[in-house]
């Protein structure tokens, strides 16, 4: 027994030390490991979780917290009756709650945590730019006037696209579909760019929603994608407008682009090129937020000007969505920030949720490369 328990937390080091080495060699990750072996076990563990109609994640979470409280209530019965075997239990809850943090890292990076020392997407998209033209670029510059440009063209898109989709009652963008048949929908997008963004392809299970979706927005989450079971969770109770970016998100990740700038960025990528009206609007919502913080924090001015072109269309749902998450603002939201920030820094991400700023210079990369349409 204690021969297993030692093997069980060697797992935790040598994970660490595989997880090193992988970073040091992102080509080989890229293409054995990524578009490889995740490739075909992602595809097969999202298949069989498939089977299931609900989300394994939830039940997952719902599990951890009511065995936590029958933990902490089991625990403070054996502290106020038998303090000898409080001290026992506790000794064995420790090393089996290590046991299982180290089986779960070891699980996360074979299952599919490799993938964050894959290759940059922006170094895929260059590559991809100078095979095609017999180019041999190396980086991508640009600078504010560029930046201006882009969200010039955003607005444009947005605007256009805002006068083509559907509306409520209160004069708010709505879609085409249920947030079912947007699920149903959402491969499209991946197919309409398989010959731009690598890895797209492929037979996964399908995207699932959280049954328990509003308490999920006190978390300020709108998805989540499982490793464990290959599973991507889309929160069904967030504005319309922002569900079918999100699926296409947690899809992305599904496919092994574990960076959110990168998810987000293919998310956006393949909402403009997919057939439904309320996936484009979508993807134009996505990149022109991103695009918005980042020239409001670079040129105020600009930004200030430039917003005045926004449709009032636009704007209305802009203030729905903002009415809509401050009615979740609070302690749980900004913990929940707060892992997020952790564990992305855990895994290599330096900037933490910053990184999500970073979809804009993918946006500038790929525009300065393909131009405008």
């Amino acid at each position: 027994m204690k021969k297993n328990k030692l093997i069980i937390f060697m797992l935790f080091p040598i994970s660490l030390l595989l997880n090193f080495l992988a970073s040091k060699f992102p080509y080989f990750i890229e293409t054995f490991y990524t578009q490889g072996i995740n490739k075909i076990t992602v595809q097969l563990l999202s298949k069989i979780s498939g089977i299931i109609p609900f989300s394994i994640y939830e039940f997952t979470i719902y599990t951890v917290i009511i065995f936590s409280l029958y933990f902490v209530i089991y625990s403070l019965y054996l502290l106020f009756s038998n303090k000898h075997k409080f001290k026992i239990h506790m000794v064995k809850s420790i090393t089996n709650f290590l046991s299982i943090v180290s089986i779960a890292y070891f699980l996360f990076l074979i299952l599919w945590g490799f993938n964050y020392n894959k290759l940059p997407l922006e170094t895929i998209l260059i590559d991809r730019y100078n095979k095609t033209n017999d180019k041999s670029i190396t980086k991508v510059e640009y600078n504010n006037e560029n930046l201006i440009e882009l969200y010039k063209y955003l607005i444009d898109k947005t605007n256009e696209t805002r006068k083509l989709v559907l509306e409520d009652n209160n004069h708010v963008m709505k879609l085409n579909s249920d947030y079912k048949d947007v699920i149903k929908r959402a491969t499209t997008g991946f197919n309409n760019i398989s010959s731009i963004i690598p890895n797209l392809d492929g037979y996964y299970g399908n995207a699932k929603y959280i049954l328990s979706s509003k308490l999920m927005c006190y978390t300020g989450i709108t998805g989540i994608y499982f490793p464990f079971t290959g599973e991507a969770n889309i929160n069904k109770a967030t504005p319309d407008f922002s569900i079918p970016s999100t699926t296409l998100h947690e899809m992305a990740h599904q496919r092994g682009y574990a960076s959110e700038d990168e998810a987000n960025f293919i998310a956006y990528l393949a909402s403009i090129n997919h057939s439904d009206v309320d996936f484009i609007y979508s993807g134009y919502r996505l990149a022109l937020h991103h695009t918005s913080n980042a020239l409001r924090n670079v040129d105020f001015d600009a930004y200030k000007e430039l917003s005045r072109n926004l449709s009032e269309d636009v704007i209305n749902d802009i203030k729905n969505n903002n009415e809509f998450w401050s009615k979740y603002e609070g302690e749980i939201n900004n913990l929940s920030d707060n892992f997020n920030n952790s564990y992305l820094k855990a895994n290599g991400v330096k900037e933490g949720t910053k990184s999500y700023g970073k979809m804009v210079d993918l946006l500038l990369t790929y525009y300065s490369l393909n131009k405008f349409d």
